[in-house]
């Protein structure tokens, strides 16, 4: 932890409170490439999630089917009897009957709602119901009556609020739905393989966003976006098991309760000592269950962790848990804070980007040849998008105007559809489009999809930016460590000095080297004793003649010896 940190701001006013930094993260969302990224995060799921629905969904059973017959029920009982020892009764296997169909019936029920057509995670993200458009709302809102203006705002707050929320809520209504007692093997391992790969998905571009932006939200050197794939993908088995391990936990716990109730199912063993003695084991594996199913809602900060920390699954773990425990008032409050104001800046980005588009679109109709020509351009937004209002925004008064209607569905559902306000005249219109009217309109559309993909992805880039900023000040709150304490690793290292190259060995001479002599030391020579001089002075020192030192001739080489040859 930093000490001695100036509490006052940059402009020498008190310090705000720490939650008025989640205003921050609407700067920080609005990145390019962050929009970029959640943008292809939805369609990598979205895509994911449509195959498995199509692989798993199933038509609905029917009552008069060969399968519910009494004749079916009876073989299945045909050497059973009921407790008293009686015989099973046409009326019985009638029953049975109906009470199969009604369980089978409930088992595809919430399966299609998930699976089906027009399910919740079979949906693509332009045909999502998100609410009524933001332009249209605010134009309702102004120039409706009573009545219009409540349906409105009721419409927008049950619809486009929970927009923002929808990373969280699309990871745990599976695991919801996998608890549901209607919940057959096979829906069970549907949604298993949909939060697979859920995370497996938002490991990757959820790290990378979060990566980001906690550099960002840090203050420290804008990080690039290879260094920021690069950091995830070195930690991506971290970032995808983090949230697996409770999972994983839940998963034995409930196989080890499952075993038990098998050896329950022996009398006397059973009731006695299982269920009577050992219920407590029980009830704490239903304590232990559910406290890692509820600090899922912090499984968010899972990835943060590892992106501010640059740490492990272990430590991702434990911080996600240890803060939503810990200060489970402060996480709920800057939850609350970040919703409401997500809420606010993600209509504002849909109002805007609604706003722009609808322009363009109202801008290239104003041709004026248009008219005489017959060929406004309203077909090429036939195919527009029709989530969050797209379609009704840029088609109404047109002779293909899309009105919103409620549809009962085969399961009972009701869902928000757009359909022709006027079929007939919609339909001799759409009829007289030529080949380069359809041409065109498809690649319209493309643009339209890719700028509601990126416009849609705000939603998520705030979502993550939000929960970055969550635990930054979690961590500040429970470890009393500065937000801009963030680990930042080495990028690019610096390249090792090249090694010196070694000397080339020189190449034996083929000359006769000499014998080196050592000169001798010469030896010292005494003082004169015979010197007569003043007194006082000093004999002068004796010449020292160095002895003469003759170098040792060369031997030269032996002549060779006659061969037969030469005699």
């Amino acid at each position: 932890m930093a000490e001695g940190r100036d509490e006052a701001t940059a402009y020498g006013g008190p310090k705000p409170y720490l939650w008025t930094e989640i205003f921050r993260c609407f700067g920080v969302a609005l990145d390019p490439r962050k929009l970029l990224i959640a943008a292809i995060g939805i369609l990598v799921m979205s895509l994911g999630w449509h195959l498995l629905s199509r692989i798993f969904n199933y038509a609905a059973p029917v009552r008069t089917t060969s399968e519910y017959a009494t004749d079916t029920i009876a073989k299945d009982y045909k050497d059973k009897k009921k407790a008293a020892g009686v015989d099973y009764t046409n009326e019985d296997f009638q029953i049975e009957a109906d009470k199969r169909f009604e369980r089978d019936y409930a088992n595809w029920k919430l399966l299609n709602g998930l699976a089906g057509p027009d399910g919740r995670l079979r949906t693509m993200p332009w045909y999502e119901y998100r609410g009524p458009n933001p332009y249209l709302f605010v134009t309702e809102l102004l120039g409706g009556s009573s009545v219009e203006r409540q349906a409105s705002v009721s419409d927008f707050v049950s619809s486009t609020v929970p927009v923002l929320v929808e990373p969280l809520a699309k990871l745990l209504i599976p695991v919801i739905k996998f608890l549901d007692s209607d919940a057959s093997s096979t829906t069970r391992l549907y949604l298993f393989l949909v939060v697979l790969w859920s995370l497996a998905t938002w490991a990757f571009f959820g790290g990378i966003i979060t990566r980001i932006a906690v550099v960002q939200l840090s203050g420290k050197d804008r990080i690039s976006f290879m260094q920021a794939v690069k950091f995830v993908t070195n930690r991506y088995v971290a970032y995808f098991l983090s949230p697996i391990i409770p999972f994983g936990i839940v998963t034995i716990i409930v196989g080890g309760l499952a075993v038990v109730a098998m050896i329950g199912l022996i009398p006397w063993i059973g009731e006695f000592l299982i269920y009577g003695i050992g219920f407590p084991l029980q009830l704490i594996g239903g304590v232990i269950m559910a406290i890692l199913l509820i600090g899922l809602i912090g499984y968010p900060m899972m990835y943060t962790t590892l992106s501010a920390e640059g740490s492990d699954t272990f430590d991702a773990l434990s911080r996600s848990y240890n803060y939503v425990f810990q200060a489970p008032w402060h996480y709920l409050w800057y939850s609350f804070v970040a919703v409401i104001y997500g809420a606010a800046v993600t209509f504002f980005v849909v109002f805007v980007a609604s706003l722009m588009v609808y322009l363009g679109k109202w801008a290239i109709t104003q041709a004026p040849l248009s008219e005489t020509t017959n060929q406004k351009q309203h077909y090429l937004f036939a195919y527009a998008p029709e989530s969050f209002g797209w379609q009704e925004l840029f088609l109404r008064g047109t002779e293909i105007a899309k009105v919103r209607k409620p549809i009962m569905l085969e399961d009972g559902r009701t869902v928000m559809h757009y359909t022709d306000a006027n079929p007939v005249e919609a339909g001799r219109y759409m009829n007289s489009y030529s080949v380069s009217n359809k041409v065109g309109a498809a690649m319209v559309t493309f643009w339209l999809c890719l700028a509601f993909m990126l416009m849609l992805g705000f939603s998520y880039s705030f979502f993550w930016t939000a929960v970055t900023m969550i635990y930054l000040l979690m961590r500040k709150k429970v470890d009393e460590i500065e937000i801009d304490e963030v680990y930042l690793e080495d990028e690019e290292p610096q390249a090792p000095l090249a090694p010196q190259t070694p000397p080339k060995p020189t190449a034996p001479s083929t000359a006769t080297s000499l014998p080196m002599v050592t000169a001798p030391t010469p030896a010292a020579i005494p003082a004169p004793t015979n010197f007569k001089g003043p007194v006082g002075s000093v004999a002068p020192a004796p010449v020292v003649t160095p002895p003469v030192v003759t170098p040792p001739v060369p031997t030269p080489p032996a002549p060779p010896l006659p061969t037969d040859d030469a005699v």
